[in-house]
């Protein structure tokens, strides 16, 4: 689907909608696949024209890349290239810093007024901040004792909510952008060259597949696959004895109280294969199939660090007047 969808010019952002994944991840499993990229379509001279005369009547990029169906890096490049450097913006008027205050008092939904107005959100926050109705609290540097906990915290695989509980004044997606930095992400991360050649020198020396997953931070599924890639073969799996028994409770208990562990360390505990423990903790709910640890967005949800806080209400959807839309 994603080949034909491909080849018949949707957008990337279009694919992504139909077909339940990220945009990045399109173009990620399009390089895999060896399609070819597609060069973008050509300007018209309608299309120029019209660009021209929205960008002298002030309307930002997104407004444009709507309107001419093209995504928004499209347009800047376009417009650096017919008319030199951005334009400077447009002063903002005097109802306009009405319709922000009013907005920012009633905590109303600032992104939908920004459509109305044919600004950006982030356009609205500066303004707001530069005439002082708008007063962010600045961000706390994380202390070295932050960064110790967070570490204990991903040694024993504590979700990110849990280490932010310990933490004071810090949320669940601030844990995960300084783990990020701290290089404790070891979940659904790239393979880059280095791992490659520790994956090819590890797999000489380690007696089961087990072991190296854990050496290597990764699921001993991730293991197999970059395995086949690489055309080696990854070591065998440690012996599972008594293979098809039943679950027991004792089994499970250990599992609702470690799933956020490493599949090949759960093996491990529990003599089983790391197959047969990530089918139950899909059967016991503990984890959704695209979830791949604590740290890894689930189905529905967004990644910890990706969401922006913004404070929505339907009452400031009676500035989105006819006068102020035609202000753009």
């Amino acid at each position: 689907m994603l080949r034909r969808l491909y080849a018949d010019q949707l957008s990337v952002v279009q694919i992504s909608r139909r077909l339940g994944r990220t945009p990045d991840a399109v173009v990620a499993r399009r390089r895999s696949l060896g399609v070819p990229p597609r060069r973008s379509r050509p300007w018209s001279r309608t299309h120029e024209a019209l660009l021209r005369a929205g960008t002298v009547a002030g309307l930002s990029a997104g407004v444009l890349a709507e309107r001419l169906g093209r995504s928004t890096e499209q347009v800047r490049a376009r417009r650096r290239k017919l008319l030199g450097s951005a334009p400077a913006g447009r002063p903002y008027l005097p109802r306009e810093n009405e319709a922000i205050e009013l907005c920012l008092s009633v905590g109303g939904d600032l992104i939908e007024l920004a459509h109305c107005l044919g600004r950006s959100p982030d356009a609205l926050r500066l303004h707001a901040q530069h005439i002082g109705l708008h007063h962010p609290r600045l961000r706390r540097r994380f202390s070295g004792w932050e960064d110790d906990a967070i570490r204990d915290g991903y040694t024993s695989a504590l979700p990110n909510a849990e280490i932010a509980r310990q933490l004071p004044d810090r949320n669940p997606a601030s844990v995960a952008a300084r783990a990020r930095r701290l290089g404790l992400i070891s979940y659904a991360r790239r393979w880059s060259t280095r791992d490659d050649e520790r994956l090819v020198a590890l797999t000489a020396r380690e007696s089961t597949l087990e072991a190296l997953a854990q050496r290597l931070g990764r699921t001993p599924e991730a293991i197999r696959r970059r395995a086949r890639r690489l055309g080696i073969s990854p070591p065998p799996p440690g012996p599972a004895p008594r293979r098809a028994r039943r679950w027991t409770r004792d089994e499970d208990e250990l599992l609702r109280l470690h799933h956020p562990l490493n599949p090949a360390r759960l093996a491990q505990l529990l003599g089983r294969s790391d197959g047969a423990v990530c089918r139950r903790l899909c059967t016991l709910g503990l984890r959704a199939r695209a979830q791949r640890s604590p740290h890894h967005p689930g189905n529905g949800r967004i990644a910890s660090g990706s969401g922006s806080a913004v404070v929505r209400g339907p009452a400031v959807r009676l500035l989105c007047d006819p006068s102020l839309a035609a202000g753009r």
